[in-house]
């Protein structure tokens, strides 16, 4: 008997073996204690949502109902009476049980001496297949995820694409608003530089007609009137050339003087802050000239900006005495444009938003807010500068800062 005994604990033990398929490893085990030990039925429960339920089964199929049979779980082996023919003998294992049905004349003590033998081998090695099993479940989860994250990312990638596209598009349509605008500026300066020596012109070319007709028109009067035609043409087609390099280099990249780039931004603004009687004070400026390599018609549109900025606040705020004070100057290796008026300042609850696309304070009629917001762009983003704001006790000073060459 002891040899019997022996021989069935060394099979069972090696058909647990060491596989790591939970089904695979209870279904060899199964089948050698069922026939090892002359049972008609071998099962193996596992829990599931607070009921077991049968996971592998072999032999005579036999209909049982664990729960009947398990009142108290803390018990390790359970023997009962299966009907008049068999009886049934449940193990308690690792997160599960085994159930045997034997015929009454099977010595049932011996075989609980056997299992006995080999169940913490057993336990370890039911123990591994649900750790496998449960790592291989996270695995499939986290392949899932994975995949599921690369289709979101795919997603957003395409939505982000879509977006920049869209924002870009905005963006150009920024731009081109803001030229159109300030190409009305300019052609409204034009205009008004215009009328004087137009007026000029006509009147002398009148004067000599009329003296001419009236034999009234001697030498040094002609010479005078001539001189002021051609003087005063002479300063039209200087206008009408600062207004050509404007358009015609507005996206060549060049070396210039940069004390030359702010007189002309001067000079094309100088009629329309005449008119709105705004005085124009030179402050800080550096002697020695100052060379940097811009696109010249981006700089320009900033300048511009900044100083059509100044003239709508003195509007809108209705001030008197109204002035502009620039500065120009270098600063270690920094190149340090300044803007500064006497408008009125800007609202601190606003002053860090008046940078943002389409960001304004004034009427509909009045603007669309594009100006300051594409002069930070042209700045920050194609200059690699930086541009500032601050209040002053008068009004507001913007600060231009760009790297020098």
């Amino acid at each position: 008997m002891a040899l019997n005994k022996l021989a069935i604990s060394y099979k069972c033990l090696d058909s647990i073996g060491n596989s790591l398929d939970l089904k695979e490893m209870i279904n060899e085990f199964l089948k050698t204690f069922v026939i090892e030990t002359d049972a008609v039925h071998g099962s193996y429960y596992i829990k599931v949502n607070n009921r077991y339920e049968q996971f592998l089964t072999l032999g005579n199929d036999i209909c049982i109902v664990l729960t009947d049979l398990i009142n108290d779980s803390s018990k390790e082996i359970i023997e009962d009476k299966y009907n008049s023919k068999f009886k049934v003998l449940i193990f308690k294992v690792e997160n599960a049980y085994m159930v045997f049905i034997y015929s009454l004349e099977v010595d049932i003590s011996l075989i609980k001496k056997i299992f006995e033998g080999f169940k913490n081998r057993l336990n370890i090695s039911i123990n591994s297949c649900l750790n496998v099993q449960q790592l291989k479940e996270t695995n499939e989860i986290l392949v899932e995820q994975k995949l599921q994250l690369e289709n979101l990312t795919d997603y957003l990638k395409d939505e982000i694409d879509a977006a920049i596209k869209i924002n870009m598009q905005k963006e150009k349509q920024i731009f081109e608003q803001s030229k159109m605008l300030q190409m009305g500026e300019l052609i409204s300066n034009i205009a008004h530089q215009w009328r004087q020596p137009l007026s000029v012109i006509t009147t002398a070319a009148s004067g000599m007609k009329i003296k001419k007709e009236l034999e009234l028109l001697n030498d040094d009067e002609f010479i005078n009137y001539i001189k002021s035609i051609l003087d005063n043409s002479k300063y039209l087609s200087n206008t009408l050339d600062e207004f050509s390099d404007y358009i015609k280099d507005g996206q060549k990249q060049k070396e210039v003087i940069l004390q030359d780039r702010i007189e002309l931004s001067l000079n094309l603004i100088e009629s329309s802050f005449s008119i709105e009687n705004i005085k124009i004070i030179k402050g800080r400026v550096e002697k020695d000239i100052i060379k940097i390599k811009i696109v010249i018609g981006d700089l320009l549109r900033v300048l511009i900006s900044m100083f059509n900025n100044s003239k709508d606040a003195f509007i809108i705020n209705e001030i008197e005495n109204r002035w502009v004070k620039y500065e120009v100057f270098k600063k270690d290796d920094s190149i340090i444009i300044i803007i500064e008026d006497n408008a009125g300042g800007i609202p601190e609850s606003i002053i860090d938003k008046i940078f943002n696309p389409y960001f304004t304070t004034k009427h509909q009629y009045k603007g669309t807010g594009i100006g300051l917001y594409s002069a930070y762009d042209v700045i920050v983003n194609k200059l690699k500068g930086k541009l500032s704001v601050q209040n002053t006790n008068l009004g507001a000073r913007f600060t231009i800062e760009l790297p020098s060459i």
